[in-house]
């Protein structure tokens, strides 16, 4: 396994979830999640607006994990074709 993640150009941990992914038949969404946390946060919190800002990122919350959040961001994104508004 650990031959496998050093050709991989990212945190050991992120190698791995990726590797163990096609096992688990879900490289998909692994790989969405793991490209989500190889970026930029994708919630902007300014301080004058923190609150606002809670209750928009409620909206994608998944409790069950934040890489589950992560990856609801991004199937939104998709399903609403895209866009930036």
């Amino acid at each position: 396994l650990g031959k496998q993640m050093v050709e991989f150009p990212l945190d050991p941990p992120l190698a791995k979830m990726l590797i163990v992914a096609a096992d688990l038949k879900c490289s998909n969404e692994i790989l969405t999640c793991v490209s989500m946390l190889s970026v930029p946060p994708v919630f902007f919190r300014p301080p004058d607006r923190a609150e606002q800002s809670d209750s928009a990122r409620e909206k994608f919350f998944v409790p069950e994990s934040d890489h589950l959040t992560l990856l609801n961001v991004y199937n939104q994104w998709k399903n609403n074709g895209y866009r930036g508004d």
